[in-house]
């Protein structure tokens, strides 16, 4: 009796050391996100942290490397429809929802119908699915079936448009799984997520983290680390406060931070680069201040920035110039543009021309931005006054509402960035300047401008296509619609026991691959 009870105490003894061992190589991925994402589903997305965490639960037809090419992800292939206008996609067969159900055309046709439907407050996949046949029609409410999606079969799904869109296989989209709504009712996206991703939704604490849980049946092999903690941290001194007490993996660093990390050398095995695939404009809204009306005006203000002492001074040289709205890496980007300058002189010359001598009438105006922007648009405001004589005011605004008001049109004097959702410079000519488009936040409009972005959706020609890009941002810089500021590398810190997983030129790497040793 006494052996069999020894027996029993040291297998109680041995699974409790197990037990306690596997909690010891629970292995979670924590990284930063500078605030809450806006969104959580793959519908309303509409913005930058939003996109980090759902593209890791969420799959589009094509997906993104590392190196910013974009590669079959939930299409394995697709051809031109014989009439020209419009593809056909062999879909990945195999492939399963969180929910286990599988992945089928009827998902495609779902999630396209659930981005335009009347209500949808659909974010920035929406705007890809105009030119598809009766995308009005559902938008609208006249009909609930998209007519240009035909399920050929379970595998197979054909588009067609009133006109050719030459980059819809590579356009950012999420399927969802049609099914999920009944399952879990309106606000599943609170519960569960229904995408076909490496990782699954697993809680949201607002103001604390976002976490995901590694999915065991992903097609491309289940992830190596157990999941990934997304904590919400707004500067960058406490995300590195964070980072150095251990209790963060990895962190893709914000502009504020780049000083105190490029210059403390204990940081420089664990610093990892890319060239940032993000436009920065200056938007200057024209309906909502009557002095950016006036070319010269908007002139005035790229004049006055010193975008050489931006790079020096505020990103540690970690930055290069741009001079209009398309960035090195990306297919498209335009190298011959002339150079911007600092000339405070000429900018006051312009600013008295249009009236406004030493900003005297000019009415008192606030640039707006995020708290990770707070050194950046304190510097604007400064060198206006200085230069120009404006009265700035700078102004920090909660990320979520900031995003809201501009799409609304409700921001007159803001910087801001747009990172590619694909690797075209498409992805910026069409989305921040096309009068049409729900993302051009200031507001600018030009016909022969729009004209030109059109044609280029519809030819297929590379070099064509970008001869019309070229043409069109020319419109956009000729009349000074926006100032161009600086492109930041992108920049972050990775402990040494972790592989995998680095800084792209879209943001992070995908965390499918990602190990901690």
């Amino acid at each position: 009796m006494a052996r069999k009870l020894r027996a029993l105490v040291v297998a109680l003894l041995c699974g409790a050391l197990l037990g306690l061992a596997g909690a010891a190589s629970a292995k979670t991925l924590r990284v930063n996100l500078n605030a809450d994402p806006a969104q959580i589903d793959p519908i309303t997305q509409s913005e930058l942290n939003a996109q980090w965490v759902i593209q890791n639960m969420y799959e589009g037809f094509t997906a993104i490397t590392p190196e910013g090419k974009a590669v079959p992800a939930l299409a394995t292939s697709w051809t031109k429809l014989p009439d020209g206008n419009g593809f056909r996609f062999k879909l990945r067969e195999n492939v399963k929802f969180h929910s286990g159900r599988p992945f089928t055309a009827k998902d495609v046709k779902y999630t396209f119908e659930a981005l335009l439907k009347p209500g949808a407050n659909a974010g920035l996949s929406a705007p890809y699915l105009a030119k598809v046949i009766g995308a009005d029609d559902i938008k609208s409410g006249k009909t609930s079936d998209l007519a240009g999606v035909k399920i050929v079969d379970d595998h197979t799904v054909d588009v067609s448009f009133t006109k050719l869109d030459v980059l819809f296989p590579i356009y950012q989209f999420f399927f969802m799984d049609s099914g999920i709504v009944a399952d879990k009712g309106a606000d599943w996206m609170t519960k569960v997520s229904a995408g076909t991703g490496p990782f699954m939704f697993k809680g949201w604490k607002r103001g604390t983290s976002v976490d995901l849980v590694a999915n065991p049946d992903y097609w491309g092999g289940k992830p190596k680390i157990d999941g990934v903690q997304f904590l919400i941290i707004p500067t960058g001194d406490t995300t590195l406060s964070q980072y150095d007490a251990g209790e963060l993996d990895f962190v893709k660093l914000e502009e504020n931070a780049y000083r105190r990390a490029l210059g403390n050398p204990d940081y420089k095995s664990q610093l990892v680069t890319a060239p940032r695939a993000q436009v920065r404009f200056m938007g200057m809204n024209q309906n909502l201040y009557a002095p950016f009306k006036d070319k010269r005006v908007r002139e005035a203000i790229s004049l006055s920035i010193d975008r050489a002492a931006m790079i020096k001074g505020l990103y540690q040289d970690a930055a290069i110039q741009i001079n209009g709205q398309t960035v090195p890496g990306i297919p498209g980007y335009n190298p011959d543009l002339p150079p911007l300058k600092f000339d405070p002189e000429r900018a006051k010359a312009l600013l008295a021309e249009a009236g406004f001598a030493g900003g005297k009438g000019m009415p008192p105006i606030e640039i707006q931005c995020t708290e990770v922007y707070k050194d950046e648009i304190t510097y604007y405001a400064n060198q206006l006054g200085r230069v120009l004589g404006m009265q700035v005011t700078p102004k920090l605004v909660e990320r979520a509402t900031f995003i809201k008001s501009m799409n609304a049109g409700e921001v007159a004097f803001f910087p801001w960035g747009w990172t590619a959702d694909y690797p075209d410079s498409m992805t910026y000519l069409g989305e921040m300047w096309y009068s049409k488009s729900p993302f051009n936040r200031a507001r600018w409009s030009n016909p022969d401008y729009d004209r030109l972005i059109e044609q280029a959706q519809t030819e297929i020609d590379e070099g064509k296509r970008f001869q019309l890009y070229h043409q069109a941002e020319k419109i956009l810089m000729d009349d000074w619609a926006t100032a161009p500021l600086p492109a930041t590398e992108n920049l972050g810190l990775r402990k040494p026991n972790v592989k995998n997983v680095t800084v792209t030129p879209l943001g992070f790497s995908s965390f499918a691959t990602a190990e901690i040793q």
